[in-house]
């Protein structure tokens, strides 16, 4: 009798199916309680009462509050950029550059201004705790920075290529972005409506602006 399956089956990362499932309703709860109460009054029981399961369960999964903080950061993160990972797919497919930036613009837009998104801004540029600096870090590092490295590899091929002429491709990058979400997400945080015509005009001006400049364009 063979003995290939002597248990059930393991993620990477040593945890059964039953286990992943576990992890993510205590990160989904996380996220829920740190939006709503922001970090520092965040009550890990309140989250454990959300989520279901023991604190002992979570003490082991993620070591304390602030490895939980960082393992919801990083899962939320992931989820965003699946969406990107599409679109790198969708540039390869020998879009012009204009065409490119459009679709980056756009996707970026939506998920910078997504409910989700804007709660997390808002918990970490509003943070007081002893943990500031770490969680401020961590939230540039997996979300505005991660944002600007994709584009700026973008940029760097269309420079390879002789496509574009760009002297910093990541300062480029950053501008970009800048340009298409304006006082976007400021109105976000303070619920000011944004129509989609608003957001369709702002990419393609930042695409223009971007590309081609203000200059009048020959023959234009």
């Amino acid at each position: 009798m063979s003995n290939d399956q002597t248990g059930p089956a393991t993620h990477p990362c040593g945890l059964t199916p039953k286990g992943l499932e576990r992890q993510k309703r205590i990160l989904d709860a996380a996220r829920e309680v740190f939006i709503e109460q922001g970090y520092d009054n965040a009550s890990i029981n309140d989250i454990m009462c959300r989520a279901g399961g023991s604190l002992s369960t979570l003490y082991r999964l993620f070591g304390n509050k602030l490895g939980l903080f960082e393992a919801m950061m990083t899962q939320t993160s992931n989820r965003v950029f699946s969406a990107f990972e599409a679109v790198e797919c969708a540039i390869k497919r020998q879009e012009t550059p204009e065409q490119a930036l459009k679709r980056y613009g756009h996707l970026m837009l939506e998920r910078v201004l997504s409910p989700e998104a804007v709660g997390l801004y808002r918990l970490v540029m509003t943070d007081c705790s002893s943990e500031r600096e770490r969680i401020q870090a961590l939230f540039y590092e997996q979300g505005p920075k991660r944002i600007n490295d994709k584009l700026s590899a973008y940029l760097q091929s269309q420079v390879d290529q002789g496509v574009l002429k760009i002297r910093d491709t990541d300062l480029a990058a950053f501008q970009f972005l800048e340009m298409v979400k304006g006082n976007f997400q400021l109105r976000a945080m303070l619920g000011m409506p944004i129509g989609d015509h608003e957001r369709d005009d702002a990419v393609d001006q930042a695409v223009e602006l971007f590309l081609y400049g203000a200059a009048p364009r020959q023959g234009g």
